[in-house]
């Protein structure tokens, strides 16, 4: 709505960190990346997609190599050349898959009738961000981009000794809400619903699926869901896992040796960088002998002038 509202007012809209923030698209899950076929990569298709259909005028790349804005540059000569044909299907086929997968009723109806997180019936719980957050892990194995996200309404702070007004004063703008809290009646919030009893299985499996209590699943256990990864394009990740505080400082006291291992700097990570160290000093003094000697020279050839 907001984007609608920018372009009827014919402002530019820039779209900060769609292919993070907008499903980790450089690690996506295997779903998408089938569906969205050979012909677009997801970060590609993404592109094109806030270009032609949303009318964005400017997206963010971040990029660790030069390489990571080749699937921007080859939406951007897609677009140019108007051949969006191979959008448009893509469209049609997440449309389709996600038609299958939640039923045709739900995409229609599910997300109609209901009230945000800062209506007092809610008690803070963000329905409508669980409820697409169960969309898009059900339709397309989104479970990794999921769990982040809602690990961010887990860590939304809510007293119940305060009002909902002093807890609402406190919540986080950008990612308001809290995640599914069991003991909140949601009946009141729900009686416009066309399947309350529906939505609110839908908030407790996302709530058994994405809470950060509930153990990793394993790849096998991912594949069996459909929740596995197609491809990963990060090229280091710093702290892998569930690091500790305790951990990463260790990791960092014992050059890798212990504390959080696999990754960050290690022993020979360190004996490499001290070596190239020692080689860059070993050339500036061969420099600065070079130009000690061409000195030198200088002043034996005004001497002999």
């Amino acid at each position: 709505a907001a984007l609608k509202k920018a372009l009827g007012l014919d402002m530019g809209v820039f779209i900060i960190s769609p292919f993070d923030k907008g499903g980790k698209l450089y690690r996506p899950s295997a779903t998408v990346a089938r569906t969205i076929g050979p012909e677009l990569t997801p970060i590609s298709f993404a592109a094109l997609h806030l270009w032609k259909t949303a009318g964005a005028h400017t997206v963010s790349v971040g990029f660790a190599r030069s390489s990571d804005l080749d699937e921007v540059l080859e939406a951007a000569a897609i677009y140019e050349a108007g051949n969006t044909s191979v959008l448009k299907g893509a469209e049609d086929r997440l449309a389709k898959l996600a038609e299958e997968r939640l039923g045709k009723e739900w995409m229609e109806k599910g997300m109609l009738n209901l009230p945000t997180c800062y209506d007092e019936r809610t008690n803070g719980v963000a329905i409508g961000h669980l409820l697409w957050l169960h969309n898009i892990v059900q339709a397309y194995g989104m479970y990794e981009f999921g769990k982040d996200r809602y690990k961010m309404l887990e860590a939304t702070g809510w007293n119940k000794k305060k009002s909902f007004e002093d807890n609402i004063a406190k919540m986080v703008s950008f990612n308001a809400g809290r995640s599914h809290q069991s003991d909140v009646d949601l009946t009141g919030a729900l009686s416009s619903h066309f399947d309350a009893e529906l939505l609110k299985k839908k908030l407790a499996e996302c709530h058994e699926w994405l809470n950060s209590k509930t153990d990793e699943p394993t790849d096998e256990e991912k594949k069996e869901q459909g929740w596995d990864q197609a491809y990963n394009l990060t090229v280091w990740e710093e702290f892998p896992g569930q690091p500790t505080v305790s951990g990463v400082l260790l990791q960092n006291m014992t050059g890798g040796r212990m504390g959080i291992t696999g990754t960050g700097p290690t022993r020979a990570s360190m004996v490499e960088a001290k070596n190239m160290r020692m080689s860059f000093s070993a050339s500036n003094a061969d420099i600065q002998g070079l130009l000690v000697d061409s000195d030198e020279e200088e002043e034996e050839e005004e001497k002999k002038e």
